[in-house]
């Protein structure tokens, strides 16, 4: 930014200084286009990793909290038979046995997963990513000039996503048929005119950095690690995430079994 902010103020004519802005901004849109492609990509890989994993092994994982979890309360009660003896202590919140040995095995209710990108062909894969880059060059809402117009940029933006991340071509070609806004032209002082090129370079470079950023965040999370600990796994011949599901479906039989032991012992308890 430092090398532009003086080449601006070098002896340059007013339309030299807004060509040279205009080149800077046209090549840092494309590099954010291909960056916000990118983050994009990694957002629906990670879905469908996050989609994967939880019917494998996530909901698997939350049976057995909620087993542990009634160890715990099992365990406390027979502690507090022991100490207090049939009568036990005061609470004003007991919940029977039966009622929590029912409530373990009461499954909770999950919302339905989002549906999954559906499965296409590289031929169109490739398609879709150079129609989703073509519909960011014309809608993306950092190109806006007024509030009104970067309002309608983003609308369609969304649905640019939205469409891109089902990896829908349809829905794009069907974008790409709405008819463009014609921006505004620059008006104004020469000044004016300056001023608001760097302003949008400006929010551009602002973008970029928050892009960068998320992508740097998702790259280096726990998710990502394990995905790629399963793409690994997967190229030698396992499937990690069932491996996953069956050590936690051992310990589950184990934590299950000593359930039932305290719910029995409760019961001679009366």
């Amino acid at each position: 930014m430092a090398r532009t902010s003086e080449w601006i103020h070098s002896p340059h004519t007013t339309e030299e200084q807004l060509a040279h802005l205009r080149q800077q901004i046209e090549a840092l849109e494309a590099k954010l286009i291909e960056r916000e492609a990118e983050l994009v990509d990694l957002r629906v890989e990670l879905s469908a990793f996050r989609l994967a994993y939880d019917t494998q092994v996530g909901r698997k994982v939350a049976e057995l909290e909620a087993v542990e979890a009634e160890i715990t309360g099992c365990r406390r009660r027979i502690s507090q038979y022991r100490q207090w003896g049939p009568g036990g202590p005061p609470q004003a919140n007991y919940v029977p046995v039966e009622e929590q040995y029912r409530r373990a095995w009461q499954q909770p209710q999950r919302p339905p997963p989002p549906p999954p990108a559906r499965p296409v062909d590289a031929a169109t894969k490739d398609r879709v990513k150079r129609l989703y880059r073509q519909l960011c060059r014309r809608f993306h809402p950092d190109l806006a000039r007024n509030p009104a117009e970067q309002a309608w940029r983003t609308e369609m933006m969304t649905a640019v996503n939205a469409a891109y991340g089902a990896r829908s071509l349809v829905e794009l070609q069907a974008l790409a048929a709405r008819p463009d806004r014609s921006p505004a032209a620059e008006i104004g002082t020469d000044e004016q005119r300056l001023a608001a090129l760097r302003e949008k370079l400006e929010q551009i470079q602002r973008r970029l950095r928050e892009v960068e950023q998320e992508i740097l965040e998702l790259t280096n999370s726990p998710e990502v690690a394990l995905s790629l600990d399963v793409k690994f796994a997967r190229r030698q011949g396992r499937d990690l995430l069932a491996e996953m599901a069956a050590d936690v479906e051992e310990d589950l039989a184990r934590r299950r079994a000593e359930l039932d032991a305290l719910v029995a012992e409760l019961e001679q308890y009366g």
